[in-house]
């Protein structure tokens, strides 16, 4: 999914996309457009998010039902997201709660906390020191 957003910045910015004005994207010196777009994107997840996927399909069935591989990996990627910027707890949790939807609470804080250490444990486990607050 990422991907695809990198792919629609990077066209964009390759084409000289403009602002409303008409005038066309410019880039800092000593940078391309690629360089440019690329940085003002977040960094892509250090862990496995496939393995987060499979996590849990095969532990949290009832989460994973109707919903897709890239939904799924969102919840991972804004958990990770949220830690890493050093979201609290709480905030992380509720996130991670609404699965990605407009339903404060389409899952239990008990499974959402479980989502988030899955997270922890499969795609940033760089965060790993926060693993005992969920």
């Amino acid at each position: 999914m990422r991907g695809l957003l990198v792919a629609a910045v990077l066209s964009c910015a390759l084409a000289g996309c403009g602002g409303d004005d008409g005038e066309t994207a410019t880039t800092p010196p000593g940078t391309t457009a690629a360089t440019s777009a690329a940085s003002a994107l977040p960094a892509e997840p250090a862990g496995d998010v496939q393995e987060f996927v499979a996590g849990v399909r095969d532990r949290l069935p009832d989460v994973a039902a109707g919903r897709t591989h890239a939904e799924l990996a969102a919840v991972a990627t804004a958990a990770c997201e949220g830690l890493a910027v050093g979201a609290s707890a709480d905030d992380v949790v509720a996130n991670a709660q609404s699965l990605g939807t407009l339903d404060a609470e389409a899952t239990d804080q008990a499974t959402a906390r479980e989502l988030v250490k899955l997270a922890i444990d499969t795609v940033c486990p760089e965060e790993s020191a926060r693993v005992d607050e969920f």
